[in-house]
């Protein structure tokens, strides 16, 4: 079983699922799924579902999805077989589909809800609808309804399906709203407390790195210490204790950029600077395409050395109090952003694919499965191509998605609460809903379609 796979198909499902809409099908294109209950009645047309299978589509070639080495751009890669959904065997094509036909039962059950609710647009969205539509028919279709249909056919739709696609679209959103608030503030602090347990683990880690960061350097080849808090950040820590003022010629004392003092080490034929590394910390250099930081890969004989500095310090930390851990981060880590960023440590969500990030990011994917398994307090050693990343499993921070320090780790939380939520409700639905075989039989596969990356 293709496990990365799966994992790639979580991720994208999810990631893209808000972009999946419906549509009313009166006049445009065949039922392919109904749903009549409480004098409500709405329906899907299959021109929708393929639509629908565009996007996916386009999503996978664009993220770079593989399966046994096969790309998405191939024929071969959509008659793969495995078991994907746990039971039976079934090609990627299949799979995908039953997934697509699964989020348009999804979201015919928002549709019903948005109407069962009384729910209406705003003025402003039927505003943001009607501008998408005028720049795309205007892009796209040269303000011609019928280039701009030549071009949708390829997709399945036309213009009107499109902003129908566009309307219902605006119409989930108002319907997520109105049942969960904005930002999940209807939502109680229990549910969403049950939600960070599900899908978080919180850890802090000493990390060891299995290469040396390049840092910026002065004339002198010397590394820059900055202040990293406080009114002087990003200023140059001097060692104002130990180092000495330089004078010019003139006698006036010299001054770096920011106006502040320069000291130098004393007695110094080289004018070297002195910088205190107890207090001030180097500044990374990036890589040319800003990308991540610059490194060069350490040595056979440095390799062996840290090998055995890690399993020492992880003897050390194993039964080690949460004060102790964190004590030794700053001194021991090459990684001291748990300190100077994140005080209250790092949260990673478990169903995540990091490696989609790239192959710099696979050591996650260790580090989550690791924790998953762990007691709180627990401490443990994970060895990535990375380096050693000794890391203690800690309880989560009461309401830890709320706090400044966290922001970087909970960016989604909210929306994929209430999306959570949402397919919980609307799964409820999903035994009302009629879908039209013969229409399903009928509409395009997977590898038929076209990749869209644009509707």
């Amino acid at each position: 079983m293709n496990k990365k796979l799966l994992r790639a198909v979580a991720l994208v499902l999810s990631c893209v699922l808000l972009l999946f809409a419906v549509s009313c099908s009166g006049g445009k294109g065949k039922t392919l799924l109904s749903l009549k209950k409480d004098g409500v009645n709405v329906s899907i047309s299959v021109n929708v579902y393929q639509l629908m299978l565009t996007r996916m589509k386009g999503s996978l070639g664009f993220y770079g999805y593989t399966a046994n080495g096969l790309t998405s751009d191939s024929e071969a890669f959509w008659s793969y077989q495995d078991k994907f959904n746990g039971t039976d065997l079934q090609t990627i094509d299949e799979y995908y589909r039953d997934c697509i036909l699964d989020n348009c039962r999804t979201y015919l059950a928002a549709l019903y809800l948005f109407e069962k609710e009384g729910l209406s647009l705003s003025a402003a969205d039927e505003e943001e609808i009607d501008k998408m539509m005028d720049e795309i028919l205007h892009t796209d279709g040269d303000d011609s309804k019928t280039k701009l249909n030549a071009v949708l056919a390829a997709y399945g739709v036309n213009y009107d399906i499109l902003k129908e696609v566009y309307t219902i679209e605006k119409k989930v959103a108002a319907v997520q709203k109105h049942l969960y608030g904005e930002n999940a503030s209807a939502v109680g602090d229990i549910v969403k407390a049950e939600f960070l347990e599900e899908n978080y683990v919180h850890f802090r880690q000493i990390f060891l790195a299995a290469y040396s960061y390049v840092y910026e350097t002065d004339d002198n080849g010397d590394v820059i210490y900055y202040y990293t808090t406080g009114a002087n950040k990003d200023h140059i820590c001097y060692d104002t204790d130990n180092g000495v003022t330089g004078t010019k010629e003139d006698g006036s004392v010299i001054k770096d950029k920011n106006g502040d003092t320069v000291y130098f080490v004393k007695d110094s034929e080289q004018k070297k600077i002195a910088y205190n590394t107890s207090l001030g910390e180097p500044a990374y250099v990036m890589n040319e395409d800003g990308s991540d930081y610059k490194t060069t890969p350490k040595t056979e004989d440095e390799l062996t050395a840290l090998a055995t500095r890690a399993e020492t310090l992880y003897n050390q930390m194993k039964n080690a109090t949460a004060a102790e851990f964190e004590a030794a981060i700053p001194k021991e880590s090459d990684d001291t952003s748990d300190k100077s960023e994140y005080s209250d440590g790092y949260y990673l969500q478990k169903k995540v694919d990091y490696t989609a990030s790239g192959a710099n990011y696979d050591y996650l994917d260790q580090i989550v499965t690791e924790l998953e398994t762990m007691q709180d307090g627990e401490v443990t050693m994970v060895k990535s191509t990375s380096g050693y990343h000794i890391i203690k499993k800690y309880a989560h921070t009461e309401k830890a998605y709320e706090k400044e320090a966290n922001e970087a780790w909970f960016e989604t939380f909210y929306e994929d609460l209430i999306e959570s939520l949402f397919l919980d409700e609307c799964q409820k639905l999903y035994a009302d809903i009629k879908v039209n075989e013969k229409v399903l039989a009928d509409a395009p596969t997977m590898k038929e379609v076209k990749m869209n990356y644009i509707y």
